[in-house]
């Protein structure tokens, strides 16, 4: 039993006993740190070292990044932002307490972590497991929802999708609202919580709560959702981004996403360090994958620079999916200016993930230039 002002250590291997844990310390408004059990003894002890070195407030969450980028990062949070956002998330999801919440992803991940808590704060159910048969509502990735829509069956009274983590493919959206699923995605990040929300194929529009600018092309956010910073960083972090990416001014906030406004809300483009120099000119990673996704057969693609000896980089795409011809992919990208354009073509039965759902850009790199893909011609 932790200290009472001492920061309250969650590390369950078990995610119904994870989420126990952090219901009862945000309901006593106790401050908790999750830590994931998964990581190399090495790793939690610095992350244990990493909490017991710096003084938390009362009432807060601590919650480290997945690390998908680099060593995980601590997040503190108020209980406060959490609440904040219950009812809203209830209303753009319909979710209420009849229904059962489907979480198919580790808690120690924020974004299955609130999903859970969220279900348990209305008084849903929450399915952790493998039980499909009684999920109403389920929350995933792009990824996860490709194994939904191919094992629909097994998701008998399944009505809604929350999608996050990753661009939606528009064939995936459509997939899964042919199956009578609504579908609603969000756009979000540790940092900041929920920024923009859709439930058709119209553009990003502000969640409720939130309001968004685009400066310079990098998407701001002022909302009551935002974290107050990093544990090793005291808040707010005030336009520096050491050690994470999160900086704040006044009452705006941005983890430096590339966005343009459009007609009706915003594009998110992805995250700026995602990004190939090739010849001088910057290329957002994520940008490209968005093109390719809308190409037929296409399921997942990754991006990545590869060094070239004239270019300093070169573009190149992992492909997985159906057999898409090069002639389906080079007219995906045929809009692109021709330095985004891919140079260098593979192709895989499926990219490698993120324990978070997400595309490891790391593994692909490493993966591309051990030879590991064939080449697609």
């Amino acid at each position: 039993m932790s200290a009472p002002d001492s920061p309250e250590l969650v590390e369950e291997n078990d995610d119904d006993a994870l989420l126990d844990a952090v219901v009862a310390a945000t309901d006593a408004w106790r401050t908790c740190v999750v830590l994931d059990p998964r990581w190399p003894d090495a790793l939690r002890a610095a992350a244990r070292e990493q909490v017991a070195a710096h003084a938390v407030g009362p009432a807060r969450l601590v919650l480290f990044t997945s690390g998908s980028t680099g060593r995980p990062r601590a997040v503190v949070r108020t209980h406060a932002s959490w609440e904040a956002s219950v009812a809203p998330l209830a209303e753009v999801t319909g979710t209420t307490a009849d229904d059962v919440v489907s979480v198919p992803g580790p808690l120690t991940s924020t974004l299955y972590l609130y999903a859970a808590w969220h279900a348990r704060r209305l008084g849903a159910g929450v399915v952790t497991g493998g039980d499909t048969a009684s999920a109403t509502v389920a929350h995933v990735v792009p990824a996860q929802l490709t194994r939904l829509v191919d094992r629909a069956a097994a998701w008998p009274g399944l009505r809604t999708v929350v999608v996050a983590g990753a661009r939606l493919p528009p064939a995936l959206r459509s997939a899964a609202i042919a199956l009578g699923w609504r579908v609603m995605e969000y756009y979000g990040a540790a940092e900041l919580s929920f920024v923009a929300w859709r439930g058709d194929d119209g553009p990003l529009r502000p969640f409720p709560g939130a309001r968004l600018r685009v400066v310079d092309g990098v998407l701001w956010v002022s909302s009551p959702y935002l974290a107050e910073g990093y544990l090793s960083t005291p808040p707010p972090v005030i336009k520096h981004s050491d050690p994470g990416p999160l900086m704040r001014d006044g009452d705006w906030a941005t983890v430096g996403d590339l966005a343009r406004s459009v007609d009706g809300g915003v594009e998110v483009l992805g995250r700026g360090s995602a990004a190939v120099v090739t010849g001088g000119h910057t290329v957002v990673a994520e940008e490209v994958e968005a093109a390719l996704l809308d190409a037929p057969g296409v399921s997942g693609a990754v991006v990545v620079g590869v060094p070239d000896a004239r270019l300093g980089e070169v573009v190149a795409a992992v492909v997985s999916g159906g057999g898409p011809t090069r002639r389906e992919l080079d007219a995906a990208v045929r809009s692109l200016p021709p330095p985004a354009r891919p140079r260098r073509w593979y192709e895989a039965s499926s990219v490698p993930t993120t324990t978070a759902g997400k595309a490891d850009r790391a593994a692909v790199l490493a993966a591309v230039l051990a030879g590991t893909y064939p080449a697609l011609r």
